[in-house]
C-alpha cells in the first residue's frame, strides 16, 4: 500500500515521533512511530531519524507539526500572531527539502501577546484545533487540550482568537513524584478519574473554592488523619490540580454555562477532563487528539498547495 501514498503527515513532539502515509483521498494507509522525540535527539540528527522511520515509504511531501519546529527541533518555525486561521496558520509554514529532495514543511506554533497576561504561546495543538475547524468550521467556543500543558483555546468565526496555558499535567506530576506529597500517595491499577477521591478533590477547589495552595496540603492530612488508601489519595490530588484548572478557567471568564466544549487529547485524559467537567456541571463533547492531528495536517498541506494536484480534485 505504501507507493499509493501521496503525503506524510508528521506529529514530532518532545517524546516521540509519529508518522502517518496519507493516500490521495487522505486516509492514512500506514502509521510508524518511534522514540525518537526532540528532547533525544541531538542537533544535526533529525533527518536521519525521520528518513529512518520513513525508509519504506515513497518520497512523498512530508508536513510536520509539533516540537519539530521549536528552537531544539529540525528547523525553528516562528510563530503566528493570534487571531489565527487555518489560512494564516498555512501561510507561515517554512519549507524545505531534505538532502535527498523530500519536499518538507514545518506548522508554525501560535503565539498570544497580552499586557495583561505577558504573552501565551502554542507549538502542535494548533494543528489539532485546525482539524477540529475542518470538520466544523462553524464551532464557536472553548477548546480544551489537557495534557502537560493544559490549554484553552477560544475559538469564533473560524479562527484561534485567544488561548492560555495551565501546567498541570506539569504541576501533578512534580506534587505526585517530587514533593513530601508523594509519600501519601500511590497509582494503582485503575483510572483515578473513576476513584471517590477524584470527585471530592475536584469539588474542594471547584465547588467549595478551597484555594489550591491550601488544597493540596490536605492530601498530606487526609493521609495522617483518615488513612486514606494512597490510590485513592492520589486521585484525589488530581481532581485537586484539574479542578484547580477549570476553576481557574471559570474565574477568569473563559468558562460559563452553555458555551460550547471540546475536549481534545488521549482518550484516558479525555475521559478524565470529560467527568471533571461532568462533575463541575459543565457538558462537554470528547474528541480524539490523533485523528485530529491527522486532519489538521492534511487540511493545512491543502491549504498551503502542499497536497500533489491530483488529489486536490
Amino acid at each position: 500500500m505504501a507507493d499509493k501514498g501521496r503525503l506524510i503527515a508528521v506529529d514530532w513532539g518532545t517524546s516521540r515521533l509519529r508518522a502517518m502515509l496519507l493516500s490521495a483521498a487522505g486516509r492514512p494507509i500506514a502509521t510508524a512511530e518511534s522514540a525518537d522525540g526532540i528532547g533525544a535527539l541531538e542537533s544535526g540528527t533529525h533527518e536521519a531519524a525521520f528518513e529512518r522511520l520513513v525508509s519504506d515509504w515513497p518520497t512523498v511531501p512530508a508536513i510536520m507539526a509539533g516540537m519539530v519546529g521549536s528552537r531544539q527541533g529540525w528547523r525553528e518555525a516562528p510563530y503566528a500572531a493570534c487571531p489565527a486561521t487555518p489560512k494564516s496558520i498555512a501561510a507561515s509554514i517554512i519549507r524545505f527539502k531534505s538532502g535527498a529532495g523530500r519536499p518538507l514543511a514545518i506548522v508554525p506554533g501560535i503565539m498570544v501577546r497580552s499586557d495583561d497576561r505577558d504573552g501565551d504561546v502554542i507549538r502542535g495543538e494548533e494543528t489539532q484545533i485546525v482539524g477540529l475547524l475542518a470538520d466544523e468550521p462553524k464551532f464557536d467556543g472553548i477548546v480544551v487540550l489537557p495534557g502537560t500543558h493544559s490549554k484553552w483555546a477560544t475559538v469564533s468565526e473560524g479562527a484561534i482568537t485567544d488561548f492560555q496555558t495551565f501546567l498541570t499535567g506539569e504541576m501533578f506530576g512534580l506534587l505526585s513524584r517530587q514533593s513530601f506529597l508523594r509519600h501519601s500517595v500511590n497509582e494503582g491499577e485503575r483510572e483515578l478519574s473513576t476513584l471517590p477521591g477524584f470527585a471530592l478533590g475536584l469539588r474542594r477547589t471547584v465547588i467549595d473554592g478551597l484555594p489550591f495552595l491550601a488544597a493540596i496540603f490536605s492530601v498530606r492530612a487526609r493521609q495522617l488523619l483518615d488513612s486514606v488508601e494512597a490510590e485513592d489519595n492520589l486521585a484525589y490530588l488530581s481532581g485537586l490540580v484539574i479542578g484547580g484548572e477549570i476553576a481557574a478557567a471559570r474565574d477568569t471568564g473563559r468558562l460559563w454555562q452553555g458555551r460550547q466544549l471540546r475536549i481534545v487529547g488521549t482518550r484516558s485524559l479525555a475521559r478524565a477532563y470529560g467527568r471533571a467537567f461532568e462533575l463541575a456541571g459543565y457538558e462537554a463533547e470528547a474528541l480524539d487528539g490523533s485523528d485530529l492531528v491527522v486532519a489538521g495536517l492534511l487540511h493545512l498541506a491543502r491549504t498551503a498547495d502542499l497536497f500533489p494536484a491530483e488529489t486536490a480534485r
